[in-house]
């Protein structure tokens, strides 16, 4: 028998009369893309005795990550709150509490590594703690498209050649009827993760290995041979 025919998993075949009949089957189609984009998520967090001393000290690392320009940015949030001592039930402002938080991404490992020591660089004193959390290896947005095209024409050029194949085996004409894609894109974005704080002087930044992850295609067809 065929190898095509070999290769599919039937999964039901209906017959439409007594010379014709249906087919369905699903399959599955895979390509490796190796991850080329490291991106995290930076949060700095001040706690002070004085909102204007908080303001004052994450502005300075505002500015700070404003100008490093050789990495890729966004804003989360920015924020200062109260923080609140009970006493005899109730509450006094005991001081205040700032946030900043940025997505950071580049291509280039040592750039995140540079980025992230600059900024424990400018915490000297425990009041300002650093946050690294989901340091992981994601594909471009663009090269994961491409694979997807890709997928997507090897599904159809699998049929076809397919249906051909069945179609001399059995010695009737097979057409294809339905091709329903599914493409699984979340299978190749999550990397390993790691969460660094840096609460004391240890600059050791630990970056996730960059290996090679999955992007799946599942397609279901519908054939009929006559």
């Amino acid at each position: 028998m065929n190898r095509f025919l070999k290769c599919a998993v039937l999964s039901s075949v209906l017959p439409l009369s007594l010379l014709s009949y249906e087919i369905d089957f699903s399959k599955t189609f895979t390509k490796k893309l190796i991850p080329d984009i490291l991106n995290s998520d930076i949060k700095l967090v001040v706690e002070l005795d004085s909102e204007k001393k908080v303001s004052s000290k994450l502005e300075k690392f505002n500015n700070y990550i404003k100008d490093m320009n050789y990495v890729e940015k966004n804003l989360g949030t920015f924020n200062i709150r109260p923080r609140y001592k009970y006493k005899s039930n109730t509450p006094h402002i005991d001081g205040y509490i700032g946030e900043i938080k940025y997505g950071i991404e580049s291509n280039d490992p040592k750039k995140i590594s540079k980025f992230i020591n600059g900024l424990i660089d400018l915490k000297n004193h425990r009041d300002t703690s650093i946050i690294v959390s989901n340091l992981s290896w994601k594909v471009k947005d663009t090269s994961a498209n491409i694979a997807i095209d890709l997928l997507r024409y090897e599904s159809i050029t699998w049929i076809e050649k397919y249906a051909k194949n069945l179609s001399t085996d059995l010695k009737k004409k097979c057409e294809v009827k339905n091709i329903n894609i599914h493409s699984l894109q979340n299978s190749y974005y999550r990397g390993s993760e790691v969460m660094y704080s840096a609460k004391s002087s240890d600059t050791s930044i630990s970056v996730p290995q960059q290996t090679a992850k999955n992007i799946k295609m599942s397609v279901n067809y519908k054939l009929e041979c006559k």
